[in-house]
């Protein structure tokens, strides 16, 4: 397809030049610019014009779903098809995403050839979202909203968190590519902010992932000052494309078992 201007918007450089390179190769023709979050994607998408938006969902500052919103309010931008290309694939995320305007879903990771046969059927079919799908979105979510009780997280896998005053064995409540939140019981020693540490991630097959980072936040489990359990947030600081590949994979198959 000659000519076609694409825009790939995530805030891992590894994910961001996988998805140039498929691009490239499956149009070779193409003008493909990379965003490495969401407001260097607005900006790019107010000083170009693209054919199609590959964004991730979660971004620091400007989310997925913030930069499509948007867009979205954008006249020469309400018809160009967005695909997410993202591991969050949950009920509620994936309706937001409909209600405000999205075109499709694609999971990481993906196969090349999935990726490329999206675009070309998104190019096809041209961006515009159905008014029905957006309003029938918005009725289940407030559908949801007012039938559901919250439901205690189960722990999504085990880790263990090596910081300067030892280690931690803890439970994962949440895990992106970019960041985990653990439980850890609370002890003599507790995580201090920006605390440099290292999280084990333990996988099914008995492999573990080892990934670098630093503690961006800490709070207690329970709202009361003896709670036993603190919540830890670990924002990731590696780079290394086989890490990332391998967490890519976990955090499929943890969607996976939860669905």
């Amino acid at each position: 397809m000659t000519g076609l201007k694409v825009l790939i918007v995530d805030d891992a450089r590894f994910i961001r030049d996988l998805v140039s390179k498929i691009v490239s190769s499956g149009f070779p023709n193409s003008e493909v610019k990379a965003a490495e979050d969401g407001e260097a994607g607005r900006k790019m998408m107010m000083q170009h014009q693209f054919d199609i938006i590959l964004c991730d969902w979660e971004m620091p500052g400007l989310s997925g779903l913030e930069v499509l919103q948007w867009a979205r309010q954008q006249p020469n931008y309400q018809k160009v098809p967005f695909l997410m290309v993202t591991s969050r694939g949950e009920r509620d995320y994936v309706l937001k995403a409909v209600q405000s305007g999205v075109n499709d879903y694609i999971g990481k990771p993906f196969e090349p050839s999935h990726l490329i046969d999206k675009i070309k059927t998104w190019l096809a079919k041209g961006g515009e979202t159905s008014s029905v799908a957006r309003r029938r979105a918005a009725e289940m979510l407030a559908a949801e909203q007012k039938t559901q009780k919250p439901a205690p997280k189960k722990p999504k896998g085990l880790a263990q968190l090596r910081l300067g005053g030892g280690v931690h064995r803890c439970a994962v409540k949440d895990l992106t590519l970019q960041q985990v939140r653990v439980a850890v019981k609370r002890e003599d020693v507790i995580p201090a902010m920006l605390e440099a540490t290292v999280v084990d991630i333990e996988q099914a097959d008995g492999n573990t992932v080892q990934l670098n980072g630093f503690v961006r936040a800490v709070e207690a489990h329970e709202p009361k000052v003896d709670t036993a359990f603190l919540n830890v947030d670990v924002l990731f600081v590696d780079n290394d494309p086989e890490k990332m590949a391998l967490l890519s994979r976990y955090i499929q198959q943890m969607n996976k078992s939860a669905s």
